[in-house]
């Protein structure tokens, strides 16, 4: 079978560009390595000790919403219930103090009850998506993409006339790179991307006088960029007792984080840094787990449109939130402006 478009990823670009593409009447198949959709808008759920679990939003923390073209998504979730509006500010911590929110940033910031995991299964609704599909290789026959697993898979190549790669561009680059254009090589090299580091920390009660939801670390000294108070934003049974601290780009690129136990030792000292902001309660959770995120936050402008359409002859674009100036609102926009030109030019 030969499909209209395949996708390869469905994070939130990937999810954007295929139900836009979809809704034209496009046959659009997306390929996803993981079991799960969204990308990093992800919601782990938290297994303690004594069997209980917790909903935990360890990857995109929050989102706006400033496009009109994002807003209208927005809004669409906001009937559905699938988000709700869970802050218009957060504190800061300067190194020496927490802060108030700044009135001249106040926005509305939004989350989901379900957990952010909900924004990429709601798009996902409708959709082909095969899971559990990783691409090693990316070829191209008789003016045909073809999409290979690893030689051990009995599962044939997707075929697809045409393709969109919404993986974070270094990965895109290793996949897609030599049916590009050297100029159009060169522009993708330059999209960067620092790790983060994320502690899902759970305590058996927190202090009843906490007065933030999220604390935005600006101080260059810690290493830490957030810590937010993730069972604000869960219904009444699950609204005590979970922290997620996130790292900053340049703690969260250490060598030692290439190892498990490097990984703990850091979680350690994040740890101990939250409970020098919050109070020594802070670093002794009832438990707690870490998750690396590798390509967390575009260091880089990105593109002027917000993806790549390349000149290659096979129709290809390049898509996601490295190319759209980041975070959940950028990673929706590259998707839809992206599949939005290939409709005028293709149909």
């Amino acid at each position: 079978m030969i499909h209209d478009v395949a996708i390869i990823g469905a994070g939130l670009s990937g999810l954007s560009a295929a139900r836009h593409l979809a809704a034209k009447g496009l046959d659009v198949l997306i390929v996803e390595k993981s079991q799960g959709v969204g990308g990093r808008a992800a919601t782990r759920r938290m297994q303690l000790p004594d069997g209980t679990e917790r909903l935990v939003d360890h990857g995109a923390q929050f989102f706006t919403a400033r496009d009109p073209l994002f807003q209208s998504q927005v809004s669409a979730w906001l009937s559905l219930g699938i988000c709700f509006e869970w802050a218009t500010g957060f504190h800061t911590w300067d190194g020496n103090s927490l802060n108030l929110p700044d009135p001249k940033w106040e926005a509305p910031r939004y989350a989901c009850h379900g957990g952010m995991s909900s924004l990429g299964k709601n798009l996902a609704e409708g959709l082909q998506v095969v899971r559990s599909f990783t691409v090693t290789t990316v070829s191209v026959e008789n003016g045909e993409w073809l999409l290979h697993l690893d030689a051990s898979s009995p599962r044939e190549p997707v075929r697809a006339k045409s393709l969109f790669c919404s993986a974070p561009t270094p990965q895109s680059l290793r996949l897609v790179g030599p049916h590009l254009l050297p100029s159009e090589r060169e522009c993708l090299e330059g999209i960067t991307f620092g790790s983060c580091l994320a502690v899902m920390a759970c305590y058996e009660n927190l202090p009843s006088d906490l007065a933030w939801k999220g604390i935005q670390i600006r101080d260059d000294h810690s290493p830490l960029s957030w810590i937010a108070l993730d069972s604000s934003r869960r219904d009444s049974n699950q609204r005590r007792g979970t922290l997620v601290i996130h790292a900053s780009p340049e703690f969260s690129s250490g060598e030692m984080l290439s190892t498990t136990a490097g990984k703990e030792k850091a979680a350690a000292e994040m740890l101990r840094e939250a409970a020098r902001i919050l109070g020594e309660w802070a670093g002794r959770p009832r438990h707690a787990i870490n998750h690396l995120w590798r390509y967390a936050i575009p260091l880089s402008e990105g593109m002027p449109e917000g993806f790549l359409r390349s000149e290659s002859e096979v129709p290809l674009y390049l898509i996601g939130d490295g190319l759209q100036s980041g975070r959940v609102e950028g990673a929706w926009l590259s998707g839809f402006k992206a599949a939005r030109d290939f409709v005028e030019r293709h149909r």
